[in-house]
């Protein structure tokens, strides 16, 4: 195994092993650096620690609340695997989670916000497949199977509303709707044959991205509260990867008042209210659980 301090200093040798206080914070999780650069320099107290060859957590204060926030990385693997850590190293009993994406609807522009009232996962397509104990139920494009629970998810109502509530950046607008993820960047030919293969499948999405809904997941997974803020960096129309290059930051920018205003005010859950607990992820909601008649009969 490499040594610890192969290129770092005896501090961050520190933050690479320690951990962290257990306080319940709120979470703010983006997939890459720059959608968070500015709200870094809203967040007072900062510890950084470091964890494995890619994930960074940083805890502090904002808005006067204890918050750990982060990039997890493009995708959703990076995106599951960082809401995980921040929600059982990190005692995240909320979470929010902010970036960019890509705009799927005649009208919007670059900077608008898509609070996603509800997250979908294009990417999973289980729909060849049949339950022996009930061959007629039609599993849908991103439903999972055999967890009821995994298919279109949720946000936190209290989060929701408050971000509904935030005054828009000047010059556009704040819309609410549903935001579909999944593991391709796409660009505009894609967007337009997705609208025949895919959108219709799922209601239609506002937007498109490459990790929400595996952070909604997880989070309905371990009963923590979730919300998605995504600003628009490309649009159905022109070139998505130029258009992303060009504006990501500048749209991500439009989000950090909007996550300001939601940390001010929205509760964070103590950790003695939550099921924050590794053992417990896939045992937060029993009384979801639809039982295989299988497993029963013996």
């Amino acid at each position: 195994r490499r040594p610890l301090s192969r290129s770092i200093g005896a501090d961050q040798q520190l933050h690479l092993v320690m951990a962290p206080a257990a306080v319940a914070r709120m979470g703010i999780l983006s997939a890459i650096p720059t959608e968070i650069a500015r709200l870094r320099a809203c967040v007072t107290d900062q510890i950084e620690y470091k964890r494995g060859e890619c994930f960074s957590f940083t805890t502090g204060t904002l808005e006067g609340r204890p918050v750990v926030f982060g990039a997890s990385g493009v995708g959703m693997v990076f995106a599951a695997s960082a809401a995980t850590t921040m929600i059982s190293e990190f005692s995240a009993t909320a979470l929010i989670f902010t970036g960019v994406a890509g705009g799927l609807k005649p009208g919007q522009e670059i900077g608008d916000l898509v609070i996603g009232a509800e997250v979908i996962n294009y990417d999973m397509d289980c729909r060849s497949f049949k339950y022996m104990w009930d061959p007629g139920y039609k599993l849908k494009l991103g439903e999972t199977p055999f967890v009821p629970w995994a298919y279109v998810y949720q946000a936190d109502p209290v989060m929701m509303e408050l971000a509904q509530a935030a005054p828009p950046p000047p010059g556009n607008k704040i819309l609410t709707g549903r935001i579909a993820s999944g593991s391709k960047f796409c660009d505009t030919e894609a967007k337009a044959a997705m609208a025949v293969t895919h959108w219709p499948e799922i209601g239609n999405p506002d937007c498109c991205e490459m990790e929400n809904a595996a952070v909604a997941q997880i989070c309905r997974a371990y009963d923590v509260p979730y919300l998605s803020l995504r600003a628009l960096s490309d649009l159905i129309l022109g070139d998505a990867a130029a258009d992303f290059n060009d504006f990501c930051e500048r749209a991500a920018d439009n989000l950090v008042p909007i996550v300001c205003f939601v940390v001010a005010r929205a509760p964070i859950p103590d950790l003695a209210g939550t099921s924050v607990d590794l053992g417990n992820a896939m045992g937060a909601h029993p009384a979801d659980r639809k039982p295989d008649p299988a497993s029963s009969s013996s």
